[in-house]
């Protein structure tokens, strides 16, 4: 029984921490909006899977660290910290001035940069010749990823978010033309990376969420930059992959998730902080929620689906 469970642990795909990451950000945007009870549901969903994450980490270590040999799930291996200051935060608010979640907080920041520093050196430096081919949406997870430190900050050291929001800034726009030439125009996107497709969505709504939470309203002009150009994205990323979602099942699926909720997250907030009052603006928002609710609970029940199917064929046999 132990060795199946274990077996099972092991196909567990490090990806779905980006599930994750987008059920706990989804259900505290629905805690904010008002819906107690929606929001409660997605959060303990994505507790529920990270503590399968935490029992693969701990119970397969070598079999967790050898994945991160693959530089597609290197690169997206940092929504797994990304989830725990997420849920660091949310568990803030419930439980304030807590050391235990202070701590978990701080570990997640160390972590992500590790991870960070890993990533550079094994998938960049150490290529010989780095190609097109080589660069992948989800470096955007890597090294902006880092955004999430400024959004959930408040709540641990302002600080240190007010400096790594402008690390963030700097690796979005130095990014951001290599991945668009990347998707646009080399293309040779596998179908199982073509979901990642969707991370192009996140990292200015991260960027501009993050911003937001350390400074406020200070630099409208720039807020409202950043606003019109993750929206822009936003919109030419749902028309590119309207298709992509009836493709075959991939781990990668959870690339579709957090990208849409930091999006309407990005929305609420700049609508909150009185930035837009325009009714239309109010209605984008609730639109952008919508279409998060709707894909995350998608993607959630395709990966619970296939969890279930690894269960069933392993404790058949």
């Amino acid at each position: 029984m132990k060795e199946k469970f274990i077996y099972f642990l092991e196909k567990i795909p490090l990806p779905i921490c980006g599930l994750i990451l987008a059920l706990i950000s989804l259900g505290n945007l629905l805690l904010t909006v008002g819906h107690k009870t929606l929001g409660i549901f997605y959060i303990l969903a994505g507790l529920l899977l990270m503590c399968l994450v935490f029992a693969k980490i701990v119970l397969t270590p070598k079999h967790a660290i050898r994945s991160l040999r693959d530089p597609i799930i290197a690169s997206v291996s940092p929504t797994f910290t990304m989830s725990l200051m997420v849920i660091s935060s949310v568990l803030c608010r419930a439980f304030p001035d807590t050391k235990f979640i202070d701590g978990l907080w701080w570990f997640a920041v160390v972590l992500h940069f590790i991870l960070m520093i890993y990533f550079f050196l094994l998938h960049i430096i150490k290529v010989p010749k780095l190609k097109m081919e080589n660069i992948y949406p989800s470096w955007f997870i890597t090294f902006v990823g880092i955004g999430v430190i400024a959004s959930t900050c408040p709540a641990f050291h302002l600080k240190t978010g007010q400096i790594v929001i402008y690390f963030a800034l700097f690796f979005y726009f130095l990014l951001l033309p290599l991945i668009i030439k990347r998707i646009f125009i080399f293309k040779q996107l596998h179908e199982s990376a073509l979901p990642l497709i969707t991370i192009l969505t996140a990292p200015g709504s991260l960027c501009l969420v993050g911003y937001l939470s350390v400074f406020g309203t200070q630099g409208k002009n720039f807020i409202i930059f950043l606003f019109i150009l993750s929206q822009s994205i936003y919109f030419l990323t749902l028309f590119t992959i309207r298709k992509i979602s009836h493709a075959n099942f991939y781990p990668s699926y959870a690339a579709f998730t957090f990208p849409l909720v930091i999006s309407a997250t990005a929305v609420h907030l700049v609508l909150q902080n009185g930035l837009l009052s325009h009714p239309f603006f109010t209605l984008l928002s609730y639109l952008e929620l919508l279409i998060a609710l709707m894909m995350v609970t998608y993607v959630l029940v395709r990966y619970l689906i296939f969890l279930l199917t690894n269960v069933a064929f392993i404790f058949k046999h």
